[in-house]
C-alpha cells in the first residue's frame, strides 16, 4: 500500500468542495454536541443526533474505501440511500468486531494486571505507557507486549479487511467469513499488512495528538478540531481502501 500522506489525503477530500463541505458539517454538528455535553453522551436527543451522523459518517466511509479500492482520487458521490444502509451495516460491524476485541484483550492482560493492549491510547499517552510498563515485573511486561499486541493485532486484521469487503460487496455477512478474510491478508502477507496498518494507525494518533494541543481562541480551536477529525477519519477509510485495493490487485493475477 502507498503511504498515504497528508497531502494526498487533504487533496482526495477536497477534490470535491460540495462532498467535502457535506462531510465537515456532519463533523462539524458532532464536534459541536461533544463540547457542549462532553464525549458521554447518554441516549437523548443529542445522543440519538452523534448516532445518526456517526452512522452517516461510516455509511460516507465506507463509501471511500470503495472508492479507494477502485482507484478512486476523489470523494465519491452522496447517495443518501447507499450511505444509510452502509452506514448501518459497518457500525454493526465496528460493534462486533470491537466487542470480541475488548473480551480477548480483557481476557489476555488482566491475568497479567494490565489494562487492555489498546495501540492508539499507548502511542498517544506514552508517558503514561513507559511508567506502567516501568512499575511491572518484567517477564509479564513482556507477555503483554507479546501477547497483546498479538491479539489486538489480529482482531485489527480481520476488522479491518471485513470492512472492505463490506464496502467493496455491499454484504454484511462477507465482513465475517473469517475464511475469506483469512485468505484476503495472505495475499498481501501478514507482515506487510501489519505494516500498513500500523502506519493507518501512527498517523491517526499524530493527528489526535495535534487535536490535543490547546489553541486560545475558542473558533480557531473548533474549526482546527473538525478539520483534524475529518483527516482522521479520511486517513483511516483511504487506508482500508488501499490494502483492499492491493488485495484485488494481486487476486486477478
Amino acid at each position: 500500500m502507498p503511504v498515504f500522506k497528508l497531502k494526498k489525503v487533504w487533496e482526495y477530500c477536497t477534490y470535491n468542495k460540495a462532498f467535502f463541505v457535506f462531510v465537515l458539517i456532519l463533523f462539524a454538528i458532532i464536534n459541536f454536541i461533544e463540547n457542549a455535553y462532553g464525549y458521554y453522551i447518554d441516549f437523548t436527543t443529542s445522543g440519538l443526533i452523534v448516532l445518526i451522523c456517526a452512522i452517516l459518517l461510516n455509511g460516507y466511509g465506507m463509501t471511500i474505501t470503495r472508492d479507494r479500492a477502485n482507484q478512486g482520487y476523489r470523494l465519491p458521490k452522496v447517495l443518501p440511500r447507499d450511505i444509510v444502509i452502509l452506514g448501518i451495516k459497518s457500525t454493526i460491524v465496528f460493534i462486533v468486531y470491537l466487542t470480541i476485541q475488548g473480551n480477548v484483550l480483557d481476557f489476555v492482560c488482566s491475568p497479567l494486571g494490565f489494562p487492555p493492549f489498546d495501540l492508539e491510547d499507548m502511542l498517544f499517552n506514552f508517558d503514561e505507557t513507559i511508567r506502567m510498563l516501568y512499575v511491572h515485573n518484567a517477564i509479564n511486561t513482556l507477555k503483554f507486549l507479546i501477547f497483546g499486541s498479538i491479539s489486538f493485532y489480529v482482531t485489527l486484521f480481520f476488522m479491518e479487511i471485513g470492512l472492505a469487503r463490506l464496502a467493496d460487496s455491499g454484504r454484511l455477512l462477507t465482513a465475517f467469513n473469517i475464511v475469506a478474510i483469512f485468505k484476503d491478508i495472505n495475499i498481501v502477507g501478514w507482515r506487510h499488512y501489519a505494516r500498513d496498518c500500523t502506519t493507518i494507525t501512527v498517523a491517526i494518533v499524530i493527528l489526535a495528538l495535534l487535536d490535543s494541543f490547546f489553541i486560545p481562541i475558542s473558533f480557531i480551536e473548533y474549526f482546527v478540531d473538525v478539520i483534524l477529525s475529518l483527516l482522521m477519519f479520511a486517513t483511516q477509510f483511504l487506508g482500508i481502501g488501499a490494502i483492499y485495493a492491493e488485495v484485488k490487485d494481486k487476486s486477478s493475477y
